[in-house]
């Protein structure tokens, strides 16, 4: 009788009986949330399970979508600091900018596109003071990929022990040489 009464504790342990939206997370923005109907005003949501926004060395970088128009690839990132990290000091301010040399290259590095401009970001020497608990989107806007190039890297400079660059490998884009604005995939 005691063995059941232990396995009946231990199944009880192991289910929740919390309704669904104490599950559910604080900040939707957060999450990607696949089969979720989009629209044109919609950014795509971080972090993919399917890699396809890239993978940055800085935990603090998040490519949230990029578009392609007639004219640009647009990246939509947003810099945050991690209130999770043991190694952050989250009530600090720091220093952001953008290095106008930055480019976007195919993963093979044949072909690079220029940055064109940027918003909600200054480039480099300029700087903008944020509080490390501060959430910062900003757009960058590249010479428009090739209709061939569905890959890309975004390199903006090589990071030392004094800056940390926003670089971003592996991200993937619906390139549909017909249309003037795609939705990354």
């Amino acid at each position: 009788m005691k063995a059941c009464v232990a396995l009946l504790l231990l199944a009880a342990a192991c289910t929740s009986n919390r309704p669904p939206a104490v599950n559910a997370p604080a900040d939707g923005a957060e999450y990607y949330q696949p089969g979720q109907p989009t629209y044109g005003g919609q950014q795509r949501l971080y972090p993919d399970p399917q890699g396809g926004m890239g993978h940055s060395q800085d935990p603090d970088i998040r490519v949230t979508d990029v578009r392609l128009t007639a004219s640009y690839t647009v990246v939509y990132m947003t810099f945050a600091k991690d209130r999770n990290d043991r190694n952050s000091n989250f009530f600090g301010a720091s220093s952001i900018s953008f290095n106008p040399k930055a480019v976007l290259a195919t993963r093979d590095g044949k072909r690079t596109y220029k940055l064109v401009k940027t918003t909600g970001i200054p480039l480099s020497p300029e700087t903008r003071e944020i509080r490390n608990d501060e959430r910062v989107p900003f757009v960058l806007y590249f010479e428009r990929i090739d209709p061939d190039v569905n890959q890309f890297d975004l390199f903006e400079c090589q990071s030392d022990s004094n800056n940390s660059c926003f670089n971003v490998a592996d991200i993937n884009v619906e390139n549909n040489p017909q249309s003037t604005s795609t939705r990354s995939n």
